[in-house]
C-alpha cells in the first residue's frame, strides 16, 4: 500500500486546495424556526464547525479522508479483506457449512411460501 503526504482531488486529480470550516446555516435556521418555533434556530449551527476542503482546479468539494489516494487505500484494504475471506471459503470444512446453511435458507423460504399459501 502506497502512503504519501499528498492530497489528491478525486475528481480531477490536482493538488491545489483550500479548506475551510462550516459556519451558521441560515436556510437550517429559518427552517428549523417555520417548523418548531423559535428553538428551531438552534438547527442552523448543525454541521458548523466541520471542515471542507474545495478543489480550486475543479470545485470539487469533500471531507478530509475523502480524497483520491485515500479512497484508493481504502479499496485496496477492501479487495485483501475479500481476497482473505475467498481463501477461508475455498477450505473444504467452511464449503459443507456455507452449503448447508443456503440449503437450511432455501428450505425456511420454501416452509413460509407454504405457511402463507396455506393461511390465506
Amino acid at each position: 500500500m502506497k502512503t504519501t503526504n499528498e492530497i489528491k482531488c478525486a475528481k480531477c486529480g490536482s493538488t491545489q486546495f483550500t479548506s475551510n470550516k462550516k459556519g451558521f446555516s441560515g436556510v437550517k435556521a429559518l427552517g428549523g424556526a417555520v417548523l418548531t418555533g423559535g428553538i428551531g434556530l438552534l438547527a442552523g449551527t448543525h454541521g458548523s464547525g466541520k471542515i471542507k476542503i474545495t478543489c480550486l482546479s475543479c470545485g470539487h468539494s469533500f471531507k478530509p479522508g475523502q480524497d483520491k489516494d485515500s479512497q484508493e487505500a481504502r479499496l485496496a484494504e477492501t479487495k485483501e479483506k475479500w481476497a482473505e475471506f475467498g481463501k477461508i471459503a475455498k477450505k473444504p470444512v467452511v464449503k459443507y457449512i456455507l452449503t448447508a446453511l443456503g440449503i437450511f435458507a432455501a428450505i425456511f423460504v420454501l416452509m413460509m411460501i407454504i405457511v402463507l399459501i396455506a393461511f390465506s
